[in-house]
Parts: C-alpha cells; sequence; structure tokens
C-alpha cells in the first residue's frame, strides 16, 4: 500500500468522505455510478483509494492490476511512470489538482481539473472519456475512439486521427492515412504499402494501425513508437 493512500476497504476512510470527494465529478453519472457502487463493494475485488493531498507514484500506476475501482486524489497527482485504467473492470480516478505522467493510456474515466501534462496520452475504445479542466500538454496524443473535453487547449507535438474532443479551439490533426504518420511510427505498428500515383511514381501509402496493441504495449513499458534503426525508411 502506497504510504499516504487510505484504503476504503481497509476503514480508513469514511463512506460519507469519499461520496463527499466524488461531487467533485463533473458528471452525474458518475456520482451516482460510484455512490451506488459503494453499496455493494464489499462484495468486490476493487477498492477506493483517498488521498486528501497530492501523491507521487516513483513507477507505473495501473488502477486494474492494483485492484482499484476508484482513486481521489483531492490535490496533484504524480505518476514516474506509466498511468493506466480500463472500462473492463471500469475504473475512476479524480484529480483535483494537475497530473503529471510520463506517459497516459486510458480507457476508463479520467478527471483532472488541472492541466494534464505527458509525453504520450493515447485513449483506448470509447466506453468511457476523459474530462481536462485545464490544459493538455503532450508529445502525441491519439484518441483512438475514446471520447476527451479539455476546458484548455491542447498542446501537443502531434495528434494523431480525428480524435472524438470537445474543445474550443481544435488543434490541427495527422490524418491516420497521412504518410506523416511515418515520421512517429514504426512501419510494423502501420498498415502500409507502395502504390503508384497518377503520373506513375511510388509512393508509399498508409491506411491507419495495424496493431494498435504493439502500440499501447510500447508506451506502457515507455518504448519508442519510432526507432532509430527504421528512420530512414
Amino acid at each position: 500500500m502506497i504510504a499516504n493512500v487510505l484504503s476504503y476497504k481497509k476503514n480508513q476512510v469514511s463512506q460519507a468522505e469519499v461520496i463527499t470527494a466524488i461531487g467533485r465529478f463533473h458528471e452525474d453519472y458518475k456520482i451516482k455510478h460510484v455512490t451506488a457502487a459503494l453499496d455493494e463493494i464489499e462484495g468486490y475485488t476493487g477498492d477506493v483509494w483517498f488521498v486528501d493531498g497530492d501523491l507521487h507514484i516513483p513507477g507505473d500506476l495501473d488502477l486494474t492490476q492494483e485492484g482499484v475501482y476508484l482513486l481521489v486524489v483531492l490535490g496533484d497527482l504524480v505518476v514516474d511512470g506509466a498511468y493506466g485504467d480500463s472500462d473492463d473492470p471500469e475504473s475512476f480516478l479524480l484529480v483535483a489538482g494537475n497530473m503529471r505522467a510520463r506517459d497516459v493510456v486510458t480507457g476508463g474515466w479520467l478527471e483532472v481539473h488541472g492541466d494534464l501534462s505527458t509525453d504520450r496520452l493515447i485513449g483506448d475504445y470509447n466506453d468511457c472519456g476523459v474530462h481536462i479542466g485545464g490544459d493538455v500538454h503532450a508529445q502525441l496524443f491519439y484518441g483512438e475512439e475514446h471520447h476527451f473535453t479539455i476546458g484548455g487547449a491542447l498542446i501537443a507535438n502531434a495528434v494523431i486521427g480525428e480524435p472524438r474532443l470537445e474543445i474550443a479551439i481544435r488543434p490541427a490533426v495527422i490524418d491516420i492515412d497521412d504518410p506523416r504518420m511515418l515520421e512517429h511510427f514504426d512501419r510494423d505498428l502501420l498498415d502500409v504499402y507502395d502504390d503508384e500515383d497518377d503520373d506513375g511514381n511510388e509512393i508509399t501509402c498508409v491506411d491507419g494501425f495495424d496493431d494498435f496493441h504493439e502500440l499501447k504495449r510500447r508506451v506502457n513499458a515507455g518504448l519508442p513508437l519510432r526507432t532509430t534503426a527504421t528512420r530512414d525508411n
């Protein structure tokens, strides 16, 4: 157990404290869903973790692997490694301050009231969603089918695809069939083939991702998506 994390199942935080905290969620669905789950959580393996202040994780934090149904951080959250969550089993994260992680792969419910800063921000599937109250800073953002709401600006070196994104100013994107994808991803992650243009010149074409699972594995492991060995391909 992490030092300053309180466990609901170990009776270190009360139901009233958790319900008060989740009242900060922006969507009523989350409040109702978690409130109802608290009455039945003793029968499930998942726990509720509560931090009344800042939380620093020196390595990775995956809510599903940790068996955490809900994590509430009433300050800032810093994850030195990769942060992950999932939609099955469904998980919830509420950060009242800012969040920083080396990388983020999110398929669950992620809500940060301040800024989110990360190297690579990857969405996974479309059942849940992300709500960021402030700005998002990322080297690379690929939302896949996940839904993102960003109250501030999206500041990213590369935005891949056409994200399901609610934001005041939509960013310029690199479509998944754009040859510029090869500037950011290895060929083995993509569906790549050779063709000819109207003048008979040979061109390289990209038709999206060929191995999304491998992409997520590399991000979670902190590995590059574009390696030096294939830079000239």
